[in-house]
């Protein structure tokens, strides 16, 4: 009878201590130090804002297509871009002389901020 009343004893005070000691689990149980860690800063950047119709080479590109256009006979459509493109397509479609670069406007470059992150 003593063996059973210890026995007994025994295994409630063990279901107790499971029962009543049991921690929460985590899914990724990783070490702090192989955590990376993201950083983030300030950089500039530079935007290249290019106007197609004033290339140094707008006049040529559209007399060359006005030209093309015409000997495919093609219907006339005039060109978005405008400028010196459209003065070269509408000389090359009507078959008018190669007049050449009038005007040239440089591209402008505008700086702008940007926030770059990268993981160390």
């Amino acid at each position: 009878m003593k063996k059973i009343i210890t026995v007994s004893l025994v295994a409630l005070a063990t279901t107790a201590g499971f029962l009543l000691n049991n921690q929460p689990t985590q899914a990724h149980n990783r070490p702090y130090y192989t955590r990376p860690l993201n950083y983030c800063y300030p950089t500039t950047e530079w935007l290249v804002d290019e106007d197609p119709a004033y290339h140094p080479q707008a006049y040529a590109d559209g007399y060359r297509q006005g030209k093309n256009s015409a000997k495919k006979r093609q219907a006339y459509k005039p060109r978005t871009a405008g400028g010196e493109f459209g003065r070269g397509f509408d000389d090359g479609y009507y078959g008018r002389e190669f007049a050449g670069q009038k005007h040239i406007v440089a591209n402008i470059l505008k700086p702008y901020t940007t926030t770059q992150c990268g993981y160390f």
